[in-house]
Formats: structure tokens, sequence, C-alpha cells
């Protein structure tokens, strides 16, 4: 295994494993329901991270403990010009994902899956793969353009502290669009009440 020293820089290949999610054939809502939960294109969201509670959860065709994600993978988005990581929680269930997702496991203990998934969502590492997606129709994003994304390595502390400051931010972003969607709902309610009755046929007025 290659050794990294303070500052270093280093190939995404260096760094982890990269695999293509579960091998599904045909539709996944199709499939039996069952206590596997699979993350879907749908189901995952730059702002907002993975809609746990919004999986479908089935039995798989062909049952595979490497199919299994582990905490601290790191899952990438691979089609349509969406392409943004998001690291696995600790989950109290089996859960696997689409094709439509690598699945970027760290084999180093010289970065940490937070911290590198932070830096896969930044706007170098975002315009390299923007730059590195083809298709005319469906943009993708190959194995191998993947592998050879530059990461920077710096010290460990420095790592955990931008984590966690990621950490913060992503849940100030939340309050924050949870105080907004609960104003636009007041507002909303505000209006129904004001407005509704001008616009209520005559006769309704009238009674």
């Amino acid at each position: 295994m290659k050794r990294f020293d303070a500052y270093d820089l280093g190939l995404l290949a260096d760094l982890a494993s990269i695999s293509a999610g579960y091998p599904f054939r045909g539709k996944i809502d199709a499939l039996p329901k069952g206590d596997v939960a699979v993350i879907q294109m749908r189901n995952a969201d730059p702002e907002t991270g993975i809609d746990w509670e919004g999986l479908a959860r089935i039995e798989l065709p062909r049952e595979s403990a490497k199919a299994f994600l582990r905490p601290g993978d790191i899952i990438l988005s691979t089609r349509g010009g969406r392409n943004f990581p998001y690291c696995i929680e600790e989950r109290d269930e089996q859960v696997v994902c689409s094709p439509h997702f690598f699945v970027i496991r760290v084999r180093t203990d010289a970065i940490l899956p937070q911290f590198l998934a932070w830096q896969m969502m930044q706007k170098p590492a975002q315009d390299y793969f923007a730059a590195g997606a083809t298709g005319s129709y469906i943009l993708n994003l190959k194995r191998e353009v993947v592998e050879n994304l530059p990461i920077a390595i710096p010290p460990l502390p420095q790592q955990q502290h931008i984590a966690d400051l990621d950490l913060a931010v992503r849940g100030e972003r939340a309050i924050l669009t949870q105080l907004i969607d609960n104003r636009a709902a007041e507002m909303t309610a505000i209006a129904q009440q004001l407005l509704a009755p001008a616009f209520q046929r005559p006769e309704q007025r009238a009674s």
C-alpha cells in the first residue's frame, strides 16, 4: 500500500477501491418487498443528502455480502452530469446502491472518508468530472476518469476540522431550509384565508 506524507497529492485509485453498485437487471421497484434498502438516483440530493425514509426495501435477486455498503463508503453518482458524492453513515439495515453509482471504499488511513467526500464535492473535482464525462444524450462518468481524480492529502487533524465544518454547514442549511419552508407554508395559509372569499362565485358569497 502506498504511503503518503503530509500535504501529499495522490490519485483516487491510490487511496480507495472503486466498484459499480449492485448489478440490478430490470426495474428495482418491481422486485419483491424485503429488508434490503436500495439507494437510487432519485433518493440522493446534493443539498439534503440521502432520503433514507424514501428508499425502496426489496429482496435482492442474488444476495452478496460484498454488495452491502459499509459506514464510510462513498457512493458517487455517474449519470446525467450529477456527479455528487455521498458518504454512507451507520445504519441498522443492509443497504446497496444501484449501478448508477460507483462505490468508493477508502483503503488507507491517510485520508478520512468524510473529508474525501467533501473534496469530491468541491468545484475543482466537479469541473474535472464534467470535463471527463462522455455521452451525446445522457452524460456518463467512466471508472478510469474517477480513478485518476487528483486528491489532496493534508494532515489528519486538518481533514477532521474540514469534515466537522462541512457537517456544521449542512446542519445549518437544513435548519434554514426548514425555517423557509415553514414560513412559506404560513404565507400560503394566510393567502388562502384572506383571498379565497374573493374567488368564490357570487351566489356562494351571497349565501
